[in-house]
């Protein structure tokens, strides 16, 4: 099951400093190099309130903007968080949390326990006994 952020980075250098970072802010965090994988274990947990990812993976692997679309499709109410190229922010909708590379870790710090402190998801509203 999911710790409450997910990182989804391939490179392992960055995706282990992004959970360090995480972790050093106090934080439960799952790591994840495949976004596909990371989707599932968002969808079989039910922990996820934060989902830490970069824009762009590269040709034929989902992108994060289409990930964290999925995310939000299937209801799973999750906050995103965005590293990645500053060329690329265009493509994001002006409420979504961005951090340019180089990575400001104190700014994705910053960006995780605002999204935490934002997230709507609770136990209650996700119980799967609720009709």
């Amino acid at each position: 099951m999911p710790a409450p952020v997910v990182v989804v980075h391939q490179q392992l250098d960055t995706q282990r400093m992004l959970i360090s970072t995480v972790r050093a802010a106090g934080y439960e965090v799952a790591g994840f190099a495949d976004p596909i994988k990371a989707l599932d274990a968002i969808e079989t947990g039910s922990r996820a309130r934060v989902l830490v990812t970069r824009l762009d993976f590269g040709p034929g692997k989902l992108n994060g903007i289409a990930l964290a679309r999925m995310i939000r499709h299937k209801g799973l109410g999750l906050q995103v968080v965005f590293v990645g190229r500053a060329d690329k922010a265009r493509y994001l909708d002006s409420t979504e949390a961005f951090v340019p590379h180089p990575v400001d870790l104190d700014a994705v710090a910053d960006a995780v326990r605002h999204a935490l402190a934002t997230s709507v998801r609770s136990e209650i509203l996700f119980h799967p006994n609720l009709p």
